[in-house]
């Protein structure tokens, strides 16, 4: 889910550090294209201001290092500092969590409960070669379905109290159970049942291991992996460049084998899904340079709704989290399915009271958790969210997303 961090607090940075950020978070073929701009942009940075803002959101440890090779010797001696001390406290915060990973992982198999990790520092050392790169509060992991009572069952014998998260008539969470450590000792657990709102089945049938299948070592095809890191950059709203980070990171790493019509495939099998990956590698395409190969065909005539959806991806945000949240809300409705509306509305406006109240306190927020009001407030926000639109035709080229596509780096197929 999309993290409560304090975009208008902290500031998004002058537009030439926008724009040396969002060149490093492209695939290594636009990286190299693009070191003489980096290297003019450098002289306009304000570097502690920039490891600041990158430390905010995270993106200190996965960018760093990228900067750093991009302006070839022009950053700030400070920044170079303090990249390489966000990597040692990620590494260190990564071996923890791998860590209580496999213990974890190792308890629920004892239990005859296959499992994942989503993410987290497995995902790191395998998309960036170091689990420093990706710095994790939490550990996230998947189970099937059937299978997620039992396993709350399991994680909570390892100290953790039971989760209050809202169910659905099946016993169901939206997405996932939370569950805290009562004596916070160990870090928060997700326990997942599918990675996004418009799936039930992609996640259980390719993204858990085989049956007896260590978990630790287990990697999922190359499309479906690619698909779980689209879904999660969907349902986060495209907000931000850490989700779109990952991507670029998989595809320098992995994007060789990827077949090609491979994510057209999963789309026909899971129909429900195509909008959502449809309008993802399009947006990822324009943030990080993700080639057409990644792209779902159709995508490239997406719906009003999806278009739509595309430009209100915002990969320098600068807002409350109240409008982040209203803008990630509204870009899950923009990709909702056919017949998915109601689900949407269910979902993200009229929410039981239990749910508002969670939400309230976890934003520290002194709104009342009347369903009417949230809402109206909603609403107004999806308005605010398309003003954005009108008063820049490009969506958010006025924070650093160039007015058109960047050029394509030599090589790559045309569209």
């Amino acid at each position: 889910m999309l993290e409560q961090i304090s975009f208008r607090r902290h500031g998004a940075g002058s537009p030439a550090e926008r724009q040396l950020v969002l060149l490093s978070a492209g695939i290594a073929a636009r990286r190299r294209s693009t070191h003489g701009e980096a290297e003019r942009l450098a002289v306009r940075v304000d570097w502690s201001r920039l490891a600041q803002t990158l430390r905010v959101r995270r993106l200190l440890a996965p960018l760093g290092p990228r900067i750093l090779e991009l302006v070839e010797g022009h950053a700030d001696d400070g920044f170079a500092v303090e990249v390489e001390q966000a990597i040692d406290s990620a590494r260190r915060q990564g071996a923890f969590l791998q860590l209580v990973a496999v213990r974890t992982m190792a308890a629920l198999a004892d239990a005859g409960i296959c499992s994942a990790a989503l993410k987290g520092p497995i995902l790191s050392e395998a998309i960036y070669g170091d689990v420093g790169r990706r710095w994790s509060g939490d550990l996230d992991l998947l189970v099937s379905a059937r299978q997620l009572g039992s396993a709350v069952e399991v994680v909570r014998t390892m100290g953790y109290g039971a989760p209050s998260d809202h169910v659905d008539r099946r016993g169901l969470p939206l997405l996932h159970f939370s569950l805290q450590h009562q004596r916070e000792m160990l870090p928060r657990v997700e326990l997942h049942w599918r990675v996004h709102w418009y799936e039930r089945d992609f996640a259980h049938q390719r993204l858990l291991p085989p049956a007896g299948y260590p978990p630790d070592r287990w990697r999922p095809a190359p499309v479906d992996e690619l698909a779980a890191l689209l879904l999660f950059y969907a349902r986060d709203g495209f907000i931000d460049l850490r989700l779109a980070t990952d991507l670029s990171a998989w595809w320098d790493t992995f994007g060789g084998e990827l077949q090609p019509g491979a994510l057209d495939e999963l789309v026909c099998r899971y129909p429900a899904l195509g909008p959502a990956l449809a309008a993802a590698t399009k947006t990822a395409e324009r943030v990080v340079g993700l080639p057409p190969p990644a792209r779902v065909k159709s995508g490239q005539r997406l719906s009003l709704r999806g278009r739509v959806a595309v430009r209100l991806a915002n990969p320098h945000p600068y807002a409350s989290y109240p409008q982040l949240y209203a803008d990630a809300s509204l870009i899950d409705g923009l990709l909702a399915p056919p017949g998915g509306l109601g689900a949407f509305a269910r979902r993200q406006l009229l929410q039981p009271r239990e749910v508002l109240s969670q939400r309230a306190r976890q934003t520290q927020s002194r709104r009342g958790t009347s369903r009417l009001g949230n809402v109206t407030r909603v609403l107004i926000r999806y308005g605010l969210a398309m003003t954005r639109l009108l008063r820049a035709p490009e969506g958010i080229a006025r924070d650093g997303y160039p007015e058109r596509s960047p050029p394509r780096p030599k090589g790559l197929a045309p569209d």
